[in-house]
């Protein structure tokens, strides 16, 4: 009976010597590093920037490619791939909560198809969020489109939404869609 009991919890024994060992050493050494990445879960998420760096300095690839399948399918969701480590952890701020790397706007852009969604949201958006966005002079994208600055739907409809500052023609694509919306009084 308690022999069953053990081998269900293996898991959650596991995680938590994972935790005890990144919470008291500074240096792992090969066999922690192997042990805390292939068995500690939810631990490793915690500290993945750390044991990704250790693990490369080891050059332990197979233990970078855990580490990263890991974050991928537990971590954090909605956030971009990052072209340097291959970790889905592009934050808001355009750097890599892993590696450290700032990507470009221009990468943002084409990852999430920026153009095709900003032709949506220029016909589907009212003249008030047209003229808020050249107000500002940004845009927010996220995995399901474009949205105007102060949109409460694209914090609500993506877990991650990224600052686009619009470029000269796109700020006159907006104006000329204003002109040929307004009606003359």
């Amino acid at each position: 009976m308690i022999v069953k009991k053990a081998k269900r919890m293996a898991n959650v024994f596991s995680e938590f010597i994972a935790h005890k060992i990144l919470e008291e050493s500074t240096d792992l050494t090969p066999s922690q590093l192997e042990y805390v990445i292939l068995r500690g879960g939810r631990a490793a998420l915690s500290e993945a920037s750390r044991l990704y760096k250790i693990a490369v300095k080891m050059g332990r690839e197979d233990l970078v490619s855990h580490l990263r399948y890991l974050w991928n399918t537990q971590g954090p969701k909605g956030m971009l791939e990052c072209p340097n480590c291959g970790f889905k952890a592009i934050a808001p701020d355009r750097s890599c909560m892993i590696c450290g790397k700032v990507v470009s706007e221009d990468y943002i852009r084409e990852q999430l198809s920026f153009n095709d969604k900003f032709e949506i949201y220029i016909k589907t958006s009212s003249v008030a969020e047209l003229n808020e966005a050249l107000n500002y002079g940004y845009l927010l994208l996220g995995e399901r489109g474009v949205y105007s600055p102060r949109s409460p739907r694209a914090r609500i409809e993506n877990p991650v939404v990224y600052i686009i500052y619009m470029r000269r023609n796109e700020v006159s694509r907006i104006i000329e869609e204003i002109n040929s919306r307004q009606l003359p009084i």
